[in-house]
């Protein structure tokens, strides 16, 4: 049987057949399986399109785009489109696939509250409405079409120089007034010395007179000599009177001898009486040698204990007049160095160091003093006593005279000369204090007028800042910037206070750091990534400001706002930019930090334009501290001027250097600082929270990027087991396709 051909054909065929009908038939499932997926991965995408379709229209007005629906109504949306889309033709004719919707679910991925989302939103809508030469003209005004930045960086030289200058005279005049005053006090101990040594050098000459030319040897010798004398004369009275006494008591009555005696005694006394004398008047004398060598020597050594302090203080007078030189020395070395940008004159600045003519003639004066003085000394230690070629007499008695008189002499010259300079130096001193006075109190004057238009706000915007950046502790609801921070994981900085321009001194150090801080902008502007521009744009076109509605085009009226996000209607009227910008607490001190600064920048510009003038060499007074302040009060009357027109949304040119054309408003202000110092996480927290606040649309909720996730399934016509090979999941007789979608504006 087994080998029996019978059949065989009919077999065979069965062989082949088989196959291919299992072949044909799974494929058939296969393709109405990929067409199903097909039409479910159309359906899910025009579902999610649809449901992007629903923007919110007030958000389109700031350039966004957002699902304006809720949830669920974006999910029922996505439903229902899904469902449309996946049974398109209805039930008419024959279908040769029928996918059947099993789930779906719709995710959103990301929202506006994302800031990286946010900024790209922001981006596409500013690169078409802000080139980034919109901005950056702003820069070129201050540059290359007008000089000011050179000009203002001459100008903060100039300033530092000013400051380090006048700290080197302040310096320089302290030691000057010690060295006066050390002066002054050597002028009165050389009085009080030529005073007293006269007296000494009197006193010798009296005691040289009284003694003559006896040596005080022999003076002891004949003192000697008349002792003995004395002694002899005193011993034959007293024998005398022995005997008289003697021939008394015997009672000899011989009174002619008794006379004679008696006559004789008187005799001895008598010589005895004189020869005292003449002891007592060589003692007197002896008595003079001493007190005459003594006198000398004690004056002598007093006089070289003397000449040591007088020593002393030449020395320490010249020592503080060499420190005065060595800083006038670099006062001009300070001078020499000014930046040719400053375009201040070198001879104007000279009167700040003393000319080398006062130095020379003090030191004169001085150093004359002390080596007359020393030379007095000299010829007192040489002088002797008794013998040489400069014993004390009345010859040298002259010359020591005319030697004490000379250093005082000299010492009262020179303090009379000297006063006139110093009365001279005083009162220039005092002069230029008083102007520094006057000049400080003018701009004083000029900055309270100009802080009496540094902000217009008015009632109505503290409701409005407390939901901005205060929250309600007592619910428990934070700020809303602080929620965008948080969500975005932004640093919250704290708020600050304004800067204020303060005294001239202060507004001299706040202007000249605004330009150093100007400069570095202006000097990595053009390294100034493009999103940056793009989204400082942003802020001055979609938010108001100061001068929002102000502003005038070329025919003299108002300039219409074709912006959609309605910037006159929102709860922050005239100070969105200026919030944005600097973050504080309040309309007030939004509005006050950009009038600070810039009315810093204007100052700066008219100061530097009043440094150049011809009447700025003519008010210094040779001092460059007085130089500036003159400068900065009359650059701050312009500057208020200036702020007037900026307030009131007039444009004011960018310096008188440059010419008239070219302005700047205060928008352009505004862009500019944006430009030098904008932190772009903070102000973009910033940013949605002022949309929150003026939409009232929650930007976390907000869905820009979604994502959906379907399953349908496909009923198979054959065998369905045979699809799993495939790579889909089999439910009895039906496929299981399952498709992901992402989608975003």
């Amino acid at each position: 049987m087994w080998k029996s051909r019978k059949g065989s054909v009919s077999v065979t065929l069965v062989l082949l057949i088989a196959p291919l009908f299992t072949f044909h038939a799974t494929l058939i499932d296969a393709v109405r399986v990929k067409m199903g997926e097909r039409q479910a991965e159309t359906a899910t995408k025009a579902a999610l399109r649809s449901v992007l379709s629903a923007y919110d229209p007030v958000l389109q007005g700031y350039g966004l785009f957002g699902v304006g629906d809720s949830p669920e109504a974006s999910a029922e949306l996505f439903t229902r489109v899904f469902q449309e889309n996946l049974s398109a033709g209805g039930n008419v004719g024959f279908k040769l696939i029928e996918p059947i919707s099993v789930s779906e679910s719709l995710k959103p991925l990301y929202t506006l509250g994302n800031q990286a989302v946010f900024g790209r939103q922001v981006l596409e809508e500013m690169k078409y409405r802000a080139p980034v030469e919109f901005a950056l003209s702003v820069t070129d005004k201050l540059t290359k079409r007008s000089g000011t930045a050179s000009m203002l960086g001459g100008m903060s030289n100039f300033a530092d120089k000013a400051k380090t200058i006048e700290q080197l005279m302040s310096q320089r005049d302290d030691f000057l007034d010690d060295a006066w005053t050390d002066a002054q006090r050597l002028a009165e101990k050389t009085s009080i010395f030529r005073s007293y040594y006269a007296k000494k050098l009197e006193r010798l000459n009296e005691l040289c007179q009284l003694i003559g030319l006896r040596d005080a040897e022999e003076l002891r010798r004949s003192v000697q000599s008349l002792r003995a004398q004395a002694d002899s004369l005193r011993r034959a009275i007293a024998e005398k009177q022995a005997g008289l006494a003697g021939m008394m008591q015997a009672g000899v009555q011989a009174v002619e001898q008794i006379a004679a005696i008696q006559q004789s005694i008187m005799q001895l006394e008598q010589s005895w009486n004189e020869l005292n004398k003449q002891i007592g008047e060589l003692e007197k004398i002896l008595q003079y040698i001493a007190e005459y060598t003594l006198l000398m020597n004690t004056t002598k050594m007093e006089a070289g204990r003397d000449q040591i302090a007088m020593t002393e203080m030449v020395q320490s007078i010249m020592d503080k007049l060499d420190r005065a030189k060595e800083i006038d020395d670099r006062i001009r070395a300070e001078i020499n160095t000014l930046p040719p940008e400053a375009n201040v004159s070198q001879d104007t600045l000279n009167a700040a160091a003393m000319p080398d003519s006062y130095y020379i003639k003090y030191k004169t004066g001085i150093g004359g003093i002390g080596a007359l003085y020393s030379g007095f000394e000299t010829s007192l230690a040489a002088t002797t006593l008794f013998a040489g070629d400069n014993k004390f007499d009345s010859a040298r008695m002259q010359a020591l005279t005319g030697s004490n008189d000379a250093y005082g002499q000299r010492a009262v010259q020179f303090t009379g000369e000297q006063r006139v300079e110093e009365q001279k130096r005083a009162a220039g001193k005092e002069n230029v204090s008083r102007r520094k006075k006057e000049e400080r109190k003018r701009f004083g004057e000029i900055w309270d007028q100009a802080r009496k238009i540094w902000a217009e706000c008015g009632n109505g915007s503290s409701e409005a800042y407390k939901r901005l950046e205060a929250g309600d502790p007592a619910s428990g609801t934070v700020s809303l910037y602080r929620k965008y921070a948080d969500y975005n994981r932004v640093a919250v900085s704290m708020d600050v206070s304004v800067n204020e321009m303060g005294d001239a001194d202060e507004a001299l150090k706040n202007t000249t750091g605004m330009i150093g801080k100007l400069l570095d902008g202006l000097a990595s502007a053009a390294g100034q990534f493009r999103d940056e521009l793009y989204i400082n744009e942003y802020a001055l076109t979609k938010f108001n400001y100061r001068t929002y509605g102000k502003e005038t085009g070329p025919d003299g009226k108002l300039k219409p706002d074709y912006e959609k996000s309605e910037r006159g209607s929102h709860e922050l009227q005239a100070q969105e930019a200026e919030y944005l910008l600097y973050g504080l607490n309040s309309c007030l001190k939004n509005q006050s930090a950009a009038y600070s600064e810039m009315f810093a920048i204007r100052l700066a510009v008219r100061t530097a334009e009043a440094l150049l003038s011809p009447e700025a060499k003519a008010a210094s007074m040779g001092n460059p501290m007085v130089m500036l302040l003159w400068s900065l009060a009359e650059g701050a009357v312009k500057a208020f001027a200036d702020m007037t027109k900026l307030v009131n949304g007039e444009e004011v040119p960018v310096t008188a250097k440059a010419p008239a054309t070219l302005t700047m408003n205060y928008k352009d202000y505004l862009r500019l600082f944006l430009l030098l110092h904008t932190k772009r996480e903070p102000m973009t927290a910033r940013m949605q929270s002022l949309i929150n606040l003026n939409t009232g649309r929650d930007l976390r909720e907000t869905a820009v990027y979604l994502q959906a996730r379907t399953e349908t399934n496909i009923r198979l016509w054959f065998m369905p087991y045979t699809l799993a090979a495939f790579g889909y999941p089999i439910q009895g007789n039906q496929a299981s396709v399952s498709k992901t979608a992402s989608l975003s504006y």
